[in-house]
Parts: C-alpha cells; sequence; structure tokens
C-alpha cells in the first residue's frame, strides 16, 4: 500500500484508464475491487461518496478524498496523507485540456505556483527525468516518484 495519497490518487486513476465519464458508482466498483486505503477496501470509501456518478477524473478523485476526510472524522480510518490525494485533483484541474502527450514544459506552465510541501512544483518537475508523459496518470506517478527521491535524499519532508 503506498503511503502517500498521491500514490493513492495514481492507482486509481490506473484502474479507471479506458472508462468514459461520467463514471457511475457500480461502473468503478468493479474497477476498484481488491484494491485498499489504509487497511479500507476503496469500495467502501466509494459507498461513502455522496454522488453517484463522477463527470471527471478530477471530480472522483475529489469526491473519494472527501469520502476518506469523513471516515476519518468518524474514526473509521486514520488520518492519513489525504493532501496528496488533494494536490493530485489539483495537479488534474490545472492540466485540463492539455492533450496528451505532453511536455514538461507544457506541465510547468500549467502547473505554475504549486508546491507539494513547501517545494516548488518546477523543482519537483526538474527532478524528472522524463521530458513527456502520455496520460495523466504517467504525470502523476512521475511526480510521485520524484517526490520520493526528494524525500529519500532529505530534500523534502515525508507526507504524514
Amino acid at each position: 500500500m503506498p503511503r502517500r495519497g498521491i500514490n493513492w490518487a495514481v492507482e486509481v486513476l490506473k484502474r479507471i484508464r479506458g472508462l468514459g465519464f461520467p463514471v457511475t458508482k457500480e461502473q468503478l466498483r468493479e474497477r476498484l475491487k481488491d484494491f485498499y486505503y489504509h487497511g479500507i477496501p476503496a469500495t467502501r470509501i466509494l459507498d461513502e461518496a455522496e454522488k453517484e456518478s463522477f463527470a471527471s477524473p478530477a471530480e472522483l478523485l475529489h469526491e473519494l478524498a472527501e469520502a476518506i476526510r469523513r471516515l476519518e472524522e468518524r474514526g473509521e480510518l486514520p488520518v492519513t496523507a489525504r493532501r496528496g490525494i488533494n494536490w493530485a485533483v489539483e495537479v488534474l484541474k490545472r492540466i485540463r485540456g492539455l492533450g496528451f502527450p505532453v511536455t514538461k514544459e507544457q506541465v510547468k506552465e500549467k502547473l505554475a505556483g504549486l508546491a507539494w510541501h513547501g517545494v516548488s512544483i518546477e523543482r519537483i518537475l526538474d527532478e524528472v527525468e522524463k521530458e513527456s508523459f502520455g496520460s495523466p496518470a504517467e504525470l502523476l506517478h512521475e511526480l510521485a516518484e520524484a517526490i520520493r527521491r526528494l524525500e529519500e535524499r532529505g530534500e523534502l519532508q515525508p507526507a504524514a
């Protein structure tokens, strides 16, 4: 189980690849079965979401983050790296409209001013070895890996 919310968001995006939006909870249930977030089945988190359908991947991740927040508030889930999920949602919102594949420079333009735990997106993207990305999931994966490397070198504090 990845420990950062951004990795969880990447895994959700990988599992829903190929689904046309809007998508219903029932369509998502099959794709998210056998996937857990801090020991809680993703389908349980999906059940907690207030909406029955989702217009976009960003809306889906936002609603899942809100469902996790409610579970945390009720003590059914330990406080987690939900900020990572919210950060992934923000990335998806900002890149909306970009046609994939996209270059690192196009991503830098769209994400200007965004930071992860005080580290600018430009610094994180400089850590990414790829110069282009074929999908939003690939972009989020590469960002998560860059963050992991920065944490390992002590240049960034690990997410709680």
